[in-house]
């Protein structure tokens, strides 16, 4: 069968965004596909709400909701919203079946940029039950993942993969700034993690989309920076200052703590051997039992950081208040539920701030730390420690912020607790950047290969005293094409070549006898053994070799052994499977 001809505005798009103006035309067409993106958080968000208030009566914080339920309803309603959010799950794994692996990030980093929309809507309804029956997780990961949605759509039927990745990922860019009012991290975080790339290609249409789902945001009605300081013109102190080193540390030394916890609890729920609806039932169930004595824990973490940073006094000490929340995070995440961990991860490094500043304060280590200002501190230090990006880290609570004083505090506190963070758990929040950071560590360690670490043996050689009948029985025997001629110390002095010295002696047979310094290349090529590869690729593209003599260095050249051209060949495509 012929190929069915492409629509002729698909080819004009086509044409239009090879050519030399493809910049500006991408960036144009991201506008639209922000404007989607912030549609679609706009409706999920809606969707939450709705159906909170089906479950709870009445509107309000999860947080104040579930504190006002009898505490068998605070059990059941976790419960059965993982029920439902299984058997949601379930479906949508059905369809993945068929319809492949449908997270953004994978689509963007590691595909085609195409994301199936029923798999993706599927796994939405499984967050949304999640969510609104209280549980422990974060709303921006199905958000984000719908966002991403809209852009893969925009271009699934006439895009080049190429484009189609960053079409999905400017939907991404612009879900994430809708979510957070934050369009300069959002694009940052798209980039840094997702792409893996920073550059001017790549963000400006990045930034085009996430500026229009803030600008559409913003005019239907929710355009406030989420956790605005009150004071926002108010500068870091001394003591904060003093303070800001320990708490980087301590939130370094978290991260790791969290994950370990994290993936602990995805073990401890596989180990029961439940299936997976009963694991997320059984999750959600424990999660209600936690809340039944800290009603805290439901919802992302955002109430709680509100209350934080407003200087709101809890019923319960917020130690204890942190410790349920993780706890309550682990029950989701490792019962299999459906939702990010961004906003809990918030909450955990606004916590460990606060209690820095509490610690400082009542044992008067310092006078007057500013607790809500090292609160929004951790949380970006705990955000770069857990997701090994420091730089999206920055900008994110910053742009959530809206103080500029807090910039230079922020940057500081994001390298040290991602420095402490990285040295004890090489391993990031996201799996894309586990196996970006994998492929980059074996490019550089084939890069790093040196001759010493591919030595072979050298085999028969010769010595200066040897005829040129020894060599021609040697040459037969070992069947190379040059051999190695080495003095008693083991010095190479250089090579005898076969077809010369088959040539010369069917022209002089007499002359069997003389000694193969007569026939001898003092310059042939060598490498010292701390040579790179690419060393050695280009003496064997210029030359036809099948091997090449190592030696300990140039000015003291004792043979070691050769590399082969298979060696090296073979090194040659390790590097082109992992760099691709």
């Amino acid at each position: 069968m012929d190929k069915p001809q492409a629509h002729p505005i698909a080819l004009w798009l086509r044409a239009a965004l090879s050519g030399r103006d493809s910049l500006t035309l991408r960036t144009l067409l991201a506008v639209p596909i922000g404007l989607l993106a912030a549609l679609a958080t706009t409706v999920f968000r809606l969707a939450i709400e709705q159906t909170e208030h089906v479950l709870f009566g009445r509107d309000g914080d999860i947080t104040e909701l579930a504190a006002a339920l009898p505490w068998y309803l605070c059990l059941l309603i976790p419960a059965a919203g993982g029920l439902v959010a299984a058997l949601f799950l379930r479906w949508a794994r059905q369809r993945e079946q068929t319809d492949g692996q449908q997270d953004y990030m994978e689509a963007v980093s590691e595909g085609s940029g195409r994301i199936a929309p029923g798999s993706t809507l599927l796994r939405s309804l499984s967050s949304l039950a999640s969510i609104a029956s209280g549980g422990s997780i974060g709303r921006e990961g199905a958000m984000v993942q719908l966002a991403a949605l809209t852009g893969s759509l925009s271009g699934s039927r006439w895009a080049e993969p190429a484009l189609l990745r960053q079409m999905t990922a400017c939907g991404a860019a612009a879900g994430l700034a809708s979510v957070y009012h934050a369009p300069l991290s959002g694009a940052i975080f798209v980039a840094e993690i997702v792409l893996g790339a920073i550059s001017v290609d790549k963000l400006v249409p990045l930034f085009a989309a996430a500026v229009s789902a803030s600008l559409l945001v913003g005019a239907l009605g929710s355009d406030d920076a989420p956790f605005a300081l009150v004071s926002q013109a108010a500068s870091i102190n001394a003591a904060d200052w003093l303070l800001l080193a320990p708490m980087a540390l301590l939130n370094g030394l978290a991260a790791p703590l969290f994950l370990r916890l994290l993936q602990a609890g995805k073990a401890a729920f596989r180990a029961t051997g439940l299936a997976p609806t009963w694991q997320m039932t059984l999750g959600g169930l424990l999660m209600g039992l936690i809340a039944v004595f800290v009603p805290q824990v439901c919802g992302n973490g955002y109430a709680p950081i509100i209350d934080i940073l407003g200087g709101s006094s809890a019923a319960l000490p917020l130690a204890l208040i942190l410790l349920a929340k993780v706890a309550a995070t682990a029950c989701m995440v490792g019962s299999g539920a459906v939702g990010g961990i961004f906003t809990p991860s918030l909450f955990v490094g606004a916590a460990l701030g606060t209690l820095c500043a509490g610690m400082a304060a009542q044992w008067h280590w310092l006078a007057h730390p500013d607790t809500a200002q090292l609160a929004m501190i951790g949380m970006a230090a705990f955000m770069a420690a857990v997701s090994h990006a420091p730089l999206m880290a920055t900008l994110m609570v910053f742009e959530m912020s809206m103080n500029a004083s807090l910039l230079l505090p922020l940057m500081a506190a994001c390298v040290m607790a991602y420095t402490v963070s990285r040295a004890l758990q090489p391993a990031s929040l996201y799996e894309v950047l586990n196996r970006r950071h994998s492929r980059q560590t074996a490019v550089q360690a084939v890069v790093r290969h040196t001759m010493a670490s591919l030595l072979e043996p050298a085999g028969d050689n010769l010595l200066p005293q040897h005829t040129l009948a020894q060599a021609c029985a040697i040459f037969e025997r070992s069947r190379t094409r040059y051999l190695y001629v080495v003095d008693e110390a083991g010095l190479l002095l250089g090579a005898v070549s076969m077809h010369r010295l088959a040539a010369y002696l069917q022209s002089n047979p007499g002359d069997a006898g003389q000694a193969v310094s007569l026939m001898l290349e003092p310059d042939f090529p060598r490498l010292p053994k701390d040579a790179a590869l690419d060393d050695a690729w280009q003496l064997f593209a210029g030359m036809p070799l099948e091997r090449l003599p190592i030696v300990a260095s140039i000015e003291h050249p004792q043979l070691l052994g050769v590399v082969t051209k298979r060696a090296i060949l073979e090194q040659a495509r390790a590097f082109r499977t992992l760099a691709s």
